[in-house]
């Protein structure tokens, strides 16, 4: 009897509540837009059209539905549930309410996100381990990017957890032409840990207070402790925070609830098209379309599993690179390695690189050994810079510098812009070593970066077998090596094997802190 009399009593309590919401025009709390912003992107990209929905997952949920599985009691219940053996305290409110009710409306969007997370919690919880963070902070990567690796919020922070460019580089998130390592999900998952374990440490072991400095900065989350009068709870300095920090933390509830309570609304984990994968290190440059074709891995999927490749290229380096493959693909990425490093070569990695003022050339011809061709795009009504330089994996201002523009002009549908240079290689006779002369050219299979150099001798080669004459003997013999993309002391010295690194800075003067230059000229020992 009195089970009853409590049900009667707490369902009026929420009809009335309902009622009075209405006939006094409560406001009630909205979720912030970028959230659903980026659910709406993750819905767009090719693992999710590519996803198996389950049948349960299509439809979402609606009001009617909601009241039986919603009510306030039954939300406080699993929150509790899922606090109980946490770092985290259990909160509920409106705010928490608004996102729980949010997420679980969305119902082929959290699908999805149950689908991704069968591949991305497993590192997440491994890296937050390592780091001593709760591992509830996996969540924090839902309501940041709605797990989608390439990710770019309205102000530029990138990637699964959303790093601002300077703030990424502080934690080793490098930034290149070719490379960046915000959307690297390996490196940035754990950049995120070290960041939200400083920020702890920084803010009393309160892992609330660390989420918030996350979103908004440290310096912002100072400011609302010092103007609240010195309070530490995440709950009494809220009216001081940004208004976005303000629904970061209720969002976090709201995101663990549904990816926790999905079932009990008729939502399934979303089939995803990737699974198992295998990870390998490049030691060349690489094309993902050359693996794609020689091995018959769908491009697209290569690009989703390896996001950091602005251009889908593996560039040299000195550090590791690698490349993700699904595991089914692994044998044969072994078995056709070279073949797939030797594939459409010349098309992939046009032998000369140069540099020009682009925007002033419509098809040149470089050194007699391929043609540039500038690639344009004809602006459409709504487009800007940042809209056009993001579709062809370029910078704004890269975009601007081959224009001969500024970052800020303002640009007008139906105009033209470069976008980049196509590179036609051009057929020739293969150059022939000239003796009795200061000239000698390399063999473009002998030279690092497989690209065409000249260099020059300090000594003179005699016609027979190239013996050096006998009044230069004493001379030391040098070769003049031109600096190509992607050179480094050290592939430089693996080439030639007649110097060592020392010895080549020693020669060529340079300091442990310089840095190669495309076209510099380096002297080579060899002998």
């Amino acid at each position: 009897m009195k089970r009853t009399l409590l049900f009667f009593a707490f369902f009026s309590f929420f009809e009335s509540s309902i009622i009075a919401q209405e006939i006094f025009n409560i406001k009630q709390p909205t979720p912030d837009s970028s959230i659903i912003e980026q659910l709406d992107v993750l819905m767009s990209t090719w693992y999710a059209k590519k996803a198996d929905y389950h049948e349960k997952s299509q439809s979402p949920v609606v009001e009617k539905e909601l009241s039986y599985t919603n009510t306030d009691s039954i939300m406080i219940h699993r929150l509790q549930v899922l606090t109980d053996h946490t770092v985290f305290p259990m909160v509920f409110n409106d705010d928490i309410r608004a996102y729980i009710n949010m997420y679980i409306k969305r119902t082929r969007s959290v699908s999805i996100l149950l689908g991704l997370a069968k591949y991305y919690f497993p590192l997440f919880e491994e890296t937050l381990d390592k780091y001593n963070c709760p591992l509830e902070l996996k969540y924090l990567a839902v309501i940041e990017s709605a797990l989608n690796p390439t990710a770019v919020s309205r102000a530029g922070a990138t990637g699964l957890w959303q790093f601002m460019y300077n703030t990424g580089k502080m934690y080793g998130l490098e930034v290149t032409t070719m490379v960046d390592y915000r959307c690297d999900p390996r490196r940035a998952t754990d950049a995120a840990a070290r960041h939200l374990s400083d920020l702890s440490k920084m803010f009393f072991d309160d892992w609330v207070l660390a989420m918030a400095a996350y979103n908004c900065g440290a310096g912002n989350v100072k400011k609302a402790i010092i103007r609240s009068g010195g309070k530490t709870n995440f709950w009494d300095i809220y009216d001081y925070l940004p208004r976005e920090t303000r629904g970061y933390v209720p969002a976090f509830y709201g995101a663990w609830y549904a990816m926790q309570y999905y079932d009990k609304y008729g939502i399934e984990p979303a089939e995803m098209k990737f699974g198992q994968v295998d990870t390998f290190l490049v030691a060349e440059k690489l094309h993902l379309q050359q693996v794609s074709s020689v091995i018959n891995v769908p491009v697209d999927e290569l690009k989703a599993l390896n996001p950091q490749y602005k251009r889908n290229v593996i560039p040299p380096s000195e550090d590791p690179m690698y490349l993700v493959l699904p595991v089914e693909y692994s044998v044969a990425f072994e078995l056709m390695k070279d073949s797939i490093y030797k594939y459409n070569l010349e098309q992939f990695f046009p032998q000369p690189s140069i540099s020009i003022d682009g925007a002033a050339v419509a098809s040149t011809t470089v050194n007699g050994d391929y043609n540039l061709q500038p690639q344009t795009h004809i602006i459409k009504s709504g487009e800007s810079l940042s809209l056009i330089a993001k579709k062809y994996r370029t910078t704004v201002s890269e975009l601007a510098k081959i224009n001969k523009m500024s970052v800020n002009t303002t640009i007008h549908p139906g105009n033209k812009l470069i976008v980049g240079y196509n590179k036609i290689p051009v057929s020739k006779p293969k150059p022939a070593v000239v003796k009795d002369s200061v000239k000698i050219v390399l063999d473009s299979t002998q030279a690092p970066s497989d690209t065409l150099y000249r260099a020059q001798t300090d000594k003179v080669l005699s016609p027979d077998k190239g013996a050096i004459n006998e009044e230069n003997a004493a001379k030391p013999t040098y070769i003049t090596y031109r600096v190509v993309a992607g050179d480094t002391l050290t592939s430089i010295v693996n080439h030639f094997k007649t110097v060592s690194i020392a010895e080549l800075r020693k020669v060529n003067e340079l300091k442990e802190e310089d840095i190669l230059r495309v076209g510099q000229s380096l002297k080579i020992p060899i002998q």
